[in-house]
């Protein structure tokens, strides 16, 4: 099964890491295997693409993260969690999806993430 990818655009891995450990905590995601590091060309193709503009914003670390979520689902969970990032949903099945699930193995992995415990959001149970 593909699943879905997340593009954090930031402007240092410390933040990227926290939005991914928010994604994990209060947007009940699962991060598969580990958030990779891209190049910044990438990131802006990437960007453009899917959200149909140049990024306005040069930031200095580009990081993708494979999630457990449909697409949908995911950008309404980013919407009510604010990280502290640009977050960008890469839907399965679109050419930038398949571009960057091509060249993963290239990427070098992002270190020091270790996903945190997550937190229950309102309204729904925890999984055990």
């Amino acid at each position: 099964m593909l699943n879905t990818i997340v593009l954090i655009r930031t402007d240092n891995f410390d933040k990227a890491l926290t939005a991914l450990s928010d994604l994990v905590r209060y947007g009940g995601m699962k991060i598969r295997g580990k958030p990779r590091i891209i190049p910044p060309a990438l990131s802006d193709w990437a960007f453009e693409q899917i959200v149909g503009e140049k990024p306005r914003k040069k930031v200095r670390a580009h990081v993708v993260a494979q999630v457990d979520l449909p697409a949908s689902k995911a950008i309404g969970r980013i919407r009510d969690i604010h990280p502290p990032a640009h977050i960008v949903v890469i839907p399965v099945g679109t050419h930038v999806h398949k571009e960057i699930l091509r060249l993963w193995g290239t990427f070098k992995e992002l270190k020091g993430f270790h996903p945190p415990k997550e937190i229950k959001r309102p309204g729904e149970e925890l999984e055990e």
